[in-house]
């Protein structure tokens, strides 16, 4: 009989008056990845946090290591030996892998640290794994990948017997994905259980034993290996179609070209843009757009290259000069990122209006204005003074509905569905076939596909910063991809579609 590490039965949590769990129940074995998709991220949080302490419930029972933990009449607080592995790193920067790994660790009962013995140790270690990562290394001069896996071998050593991976795809390439993919499955055959959240059934599939689907803080449905198939899914699921009627290029031709970069990493690329359409780069080793981005806000100089807008090139390459060539970027969490929490809505939503109009002092007609025709696109929001009474999709819409008032030519955007639960990404979708609508060029900058096929109208693959594939829509069925991950093969094989309840 196989071992259980996790048993959640029926457990209900509210937080002042909102039900964010709701009679969840769920159990996983020893040894086994059970995959979680959220449809919507309600109640996600929470069910994190109540696995990995136990905090007071309203009913039920939480059973871990077949121990009885946490029950609805009594919560002591304590931990249970479980690791959160997301995009925010855990990992002390100033410190070295090995000292991550071992020192900064409960086990480690050593008074006496020697540096010489804990290299070796730890060089062992790795080179057992077959990283290729050194020990010696500050945690501050590695990648997102690296300290990724740093944790994931220092949760091991410190002895947790369920690691929870939270849309991990979101922040490390499909060339790391598969190689992160490995070590887990390696682990697996350690008896290290794992929680691995995604977005998309396809992603889950690949690595997972079982998958649930939660909603509204409920596991509506667990699905088991033998069942894994796009039928099974099917009534969950809604399609995303591109209109082709929203490119309104007259003539095709190009309004936007970026030509012949070269930085550290990225090697001679050239890609042009026509009005109304999207593009996605599919960066397969998460080295190049990063510089994409750097090379447009300023932050770095490439060693050539242009850009070149409506046949003219700007001679200034910065986040004021494209600004004022109407050449916006909205960053991968938008919503912390380029949002002010400290102004009203309508501040937000007006914030690049100096630039559209070109003047320094805006007449309170405009804002007058602006403000009442938003009012019947957005509702009370526009009269909101604390964003913070705003829920998710109404932030993402601000940002989106401020890019549109702004107008631009050109838009670059980075992982735009990173972190967005599958209802959100609808709406994002809706959003950029907006912009798509008007005119706006778009420019996604990606290291998974997540949803941008639904969206874009050419695919372009960077690998080792070079542009080496560039499919149109419609090839987008007939792709044939040299990247050996057979997760990525499949994903672009069939078609993408978002998780909704009929």
């Amino acid at each position: 009989m196989r071992k259980e590490i996790l048993r959640i039965d029926n457990v209900t949590k509210e937080i002042d008056g909102i039900l964010y769990l709701d009679n969840v129940n769920f159990h996983i074995f020893k040894g086994e990845i059970m995959g979680l998709i959220p449809i919507n991220n309600h109640g996600k949080s929470q069910l994190i946090q109540l696995i990995s302490q136990n905090i007071s419930i309203d009913f039920g029972r939480i059973y871990f290591d077949e121990k009885l933990v946490n029950y609805y009449e009594y919560s002591n607080m304590t931990n249970n030996k479980v690791y959160l592995i997301d995009k925010r790193t855990k990992l002390v920067e100033d410190l070295k892998v090995a000292d991550n790994i071992h020192v900064l660790n409960h086990k480690f009962d050593s008074f006496i640290i020697r540096a010489k013995d804990l290299k070796a140790k730890t060089d062992e270690l790795i080179k057992e794994l077959d990283i290729d990562i050194k020990t010696g290394q500050y945690i501050s001069e590695l990648s997102v990948f690296e300290k990724t896996l740093i944790e994931l071998i220092k949760a091991v050593i410190n002895g947790v017997q369920l690691i929870i991976l939270d849309g991990i795809s979101n922040f490390i390439s499909v060339e790391e994905l598969h190689q992160f993919q490995k070590l887990v499955k390696y682990y697996t055959k350690r008896g290290i259980s794992f929680i691995y959240i995604g977005n998309h059934h396809e992603e889950a599939f690949e690595i997972c034993d079982r998958v649930c689907l939660f909603e509204n803080g409920r596991v509506i449905k667990v699905i088991h290996k033998e069942e894994f198939s796009d039928e099974v899914i099917e009534p969950y699921t809604i399609t995303f179609d591109n209109s082709t009627g929203l490119n309104e290029s007259d003539d095709g031709s190009e309004i936007f070209v970026f030509k012949n970069f070269t930085t550290e990493n990225l090697r001679d690329i050239s890609f042009s843009l026509k009005r109304g359409e999207c593009i996605t780069i599919l960066d397969i080793n998460n080295k190049g757009i990063q510089d994409i981005v750097q090379i447009l806000s300023g932050k770095i100089n490439p060693i050539e290259g242009k850009v070149i807008l409506d046949n003219k090139m700007i001679e200034e390459i910065n986040s004021y000069h494209m600004l004022l060539n109407r050449i916006t970027y909205i960053p991968e969490n938008p919503v912390d990122e380029i949002l002010f929490h400290d102004m009203s809505y309508l501040d937000n939503l007006t914030f690049l209006l100096d630039y559209k109009l070109d003047r320094n002092i805006i007449n309170k007609k405009v804002f007058k204005n602006i403000k009442e025709e938003y009012r019947y696109i957005v509702g009370k929001d526009v009269d909101e003074d604390d964003l913070g009474n705003l829920s998710k999709k109404s932030l993402y819409d601000l940002v989106y509905f401020r890019t549109l008032l702004f107008n631009p030519r050109v838009i670059f955007i980075m992982q735009p569905f990173s972190n967005a639960d599958l209802y959100l990404r609808g709406r994002i979708i809706e959003l950029m076939n907006q912009l798509k609508a008007k005119g706006v060029g778009i420019v996604i900058l990606a290291v998974s596909i997540s949803d941008t096929l639904t969206v874009s109208d050419r695919l372009l693959i960077m690998e080792n910063g070079k542009i080496v594939k560039n499919y149109g829509k419609d090839n987008f069925n007939k792709l044939n991809i040299l990247i050996n991950t057979p997760l990525i093969q499949k994903i672009i094989n069939h078609r993408l579609i978002l998780f909704m309840i009929l």
